[in-house]
């Protein structure tokens, strides 16, 4: 069965995204294994490398977030679930979908004035905007909701949720 052209395009962007957090993660254990040599084989620490892996990390963590979010991997609590009946059930999993949308469309917006708000400071050690590190939240935050309008069409169509062994197998 050929996929519909708004998962292919979410499948792609999942490919770069998980390519941007393997090269943020490579880059952190790099500057991390730099700071932890200069600090105790020659008593010189960098001044920058602790707020570049604070940065750093909030990058990595929100890009992951939007990559289960693709994937359906986000843990729940599904106890009370199901204990409800199946129908139920169905229905909640359905309007879950529609609320998690709505929430990271919500929550992109409030990161774009997040970062408008704060284009001005600078950093302390990096001598960088603010707004660099906090667009994590916008970006990653986007492709949520852009995920979560390709649950919605997968919904809407009566395609069944993606779960996270699938998203595996098309690795």
């Amino acid at each position: 069965m050929e996929k519909p052209r708004l998962q292919s395009f979410c499948d792609v962007i999942e490919k770069a995204t998980l390519n941007a957090t393997m090269v943020i993660c490579a880059v952190m254990l790099v500057v991390a294994w730099m700071h932890v040599v200069r600090r105790y084989a020659f008593n010189n620490a960098l001044t920058w490398s602790e707020e570049f892996l604070r940065f750093s990390i909030v990058w990595y963590a929100l890009l992951s977030a939007s990559i289960l979010h693709k994937r359906n991997g986000h843990l729940g609590i599904t106890i009370f679930r199901e204990m409800m009946p199946k129908a139920v059930q169905k229905i909640l999993q359905r309007v879950m979908i529609y609320l998690a949308t709505i929430t990271a469309g919500i929550v992109t917006v409030a990161g774009v004035i997040l970062v408008q708000s704060t284009w001005e400071q600078i950093t302390p050690a990096l001598g960088i905007s603010t707004a660099l590190p906090y667009a994590a939240v916008p970006v990653s935050f986007f492709l949520m909701t852009v995920y979560g309008l390709m649950h919605i069409v997968r919904d809407i169509k009566g395609l069944p949720p993606i779960t996270p062994e699938e998203a595996k197998l098309e690795d």
